[in-house]
């Protein structure tokens, strides 16, 4: 997670809402059973003309994908009309946002990053989504309700206080995977590492074999590395009450670990690879820089060796991430939550909910989970004929079975979330920048855990 709303920009909201009245959003005037029947009877029944917006951050390659789910929306609910636009990444959709929240301008309907969540109910800004998930015309019958994986919704609901829903899953999800180049594995006669002990093991062959650190942790998500680590080593990361619990002996060796790896040549970064070079580690894998990383899921297209740009061709392997105790795995969910802005209208929250539903229908969904490499939120999804047929792919799709290959094992091993509070996105900064600062800079751990702690308070 990123951090994607200062604590000040969020008291300024907050000042702002209850000056203008807004601060409606807690339970929110649709909340009431008889003004959410009465938008039910305009919106679905007397189908009244409504018009919603529905912001998101989805990059160029997958819009398209997600523009044709709006516009089969359009068909269901001719009678809705769907302002649909994509404003740039999840951070900089949150800018505009925090500002728009001010003018009491936002959208009806936008994604969100998990951490922002807490500070926009606090402020009002969002609306409680329970009332329309259970709620016998629009909502989701119980089969449904159980058919969502509990983690998506188990999330959704821990942003609130208990019986809350301020948040929905998208078809955002994904997790971290291990890929590692299958060819140079099976010349060794060896199979994908499952612990952090085979990864150093395989890692020292790799360069005393070839020179090459063996290993990589991307850190797209600053935090990413650190926290998967550090409670793979039993730190809590967040304690119960929500408050930050790093600065422990658990989090100092798994930094320890991972350092210690990068001295001896057998780890490295993104940053510190010639044709990585940034914060992702295709582009050193696919250049043989590395010989296994870890990374998003829905990325490994972009470890698929492309000959025609002079490089070397060879098969990926990718398996579940590493763990530090096999019989207590610990592999991370990663991706946003949908929320309806509470400036909206009752009629307008009842069509974005619909909305909301639509695009987590699993027919619907099988295009967009086969071209992003998103995970499926929902078992039924995996029914689909086209997306079964996606996931038996050959390597007469190397892209397609690649990325088919990925899912599967994103979904090998359960996942978990941690708790967002207010202090999500600072813990999530100081800690992405505590990492960069150890493995690249150089910086005391205990020294760095102290003073991040500090801030975190």
């Amino acid at each position: 997670m990123r951090k994607l709303v200062t604590t000040s920009s969020v008291l300024t909201i907050a000042v702002a809402l209850t000056a203008c009245g807004g601060g409606n959003g807690a339970k929110g005037e649709a909340g009431a059973s008889g003004a959410l029947e009465k938008a039910v009877q305009a919106v679905v029944t007397d189908k009244k003309d409504v018009t919603i917006s529905f912001w998101t951050s989805t990059g160029a390659s997958n819009l398209p994908f997600l523009e044709r789910m709006v516009d089969d929306f359009r068909t269901q609910y001719p009678n809705i009309k769907v302002d649909f636009s994509a404003q740039g990444r999840v951070d900089e959709l949150a800018k505009k946002l925090t500002q728009n929240i001010v003018s009491k301008s936002t959208p009806t309907l936008s994604n969100l990053d998990a951490s922002t969540f807490p500070e926009y109910i606090d402020s009002g800004a969002i609306v409680d989504l329970q009332p329309y998930y259970a709620d016998g015309k629009i909502g989701f019958s119980g089969e449904e309700q159980a058919d969502f994986y509990p983690i998506y919704l188990d999330e959704a609901k821990s942003f609130g206080p208990e019986g809350t829903l301020y948040g929905f899953p998208t078809n955002k999800k994904t997790t971290d995977v291990l890929v590692y180049n299958k060819t140079y594995f099976d010349g060794k006669g060896w199979t994908a590492p499952s612990t952090w002990d085979d990864v150093v093991k395989d890692s020292q062959t790799i360069k005393d074999d070839t020179g090459k650190p063996g290993f990589s942790f991307d850190n797209s998500y600053g935090d990413a590395a650190f926290k998967l680590m550090s409670q793979q080593w039993g730190s809590p990361y967040v304690a119960a009450d929500g408050t930050a619990d790093i600065n422990n002996d658990a989090t100092k060796d798994a930094l320890a670990f991972y350092k210690g790896n990068m001295t001896k040549g057998y780890f490295t970064m993104p940053a510190l690879m010639p044709s990585a070079g940034g914060k992702t580690s295709s582009n050193g894998f696919v250049m043989e820089e590395t010989y296994m990383y870890v990374g998003a899921a829905a990325g490994v297209p972009f470890a698929i060796p492309n000959p025609k740009a002079g490089q070397k061709q060879f098969d990926l392997g990718v398996a579940p991430v590493p763990q530090k105790d096999p019989a207590k795995p610990v592999a991370l969910s990663k991706g946003e939550d949908y929320a309806i802005f509470a400036n909206a209208t009752d009629e307008q929250r009842v069509a974005a909910w619909l909305l909301i539903k639509f695009l987590s229908g699993a027919e619907e969904n099988a295009d967009w989970l086969i071209n992003s490499g998103n995970l499926p939120i929902r078992k039924s999804m995996l029914e689909v004929p086209a997306y079964k047929q996606f996931l038996a792919s050959d390597k007469s799709d190397p892209k397609k079975y690649y990325m088919a290959a990925a899912v599967k094992a994103a979904l090998a091993t359960p996942m978990t979330y941690d708790k967002v509070t207010a202090k999500s996105g600072d813990i999530a900064t100081e800690t992405g920048n505590l990492w960069e600062s150890v493995m690249i800079g150089g910086g005391d751990i205990a020294s760095l855990l102290s003073q991040a702690a500090e801030k975190v308070k």
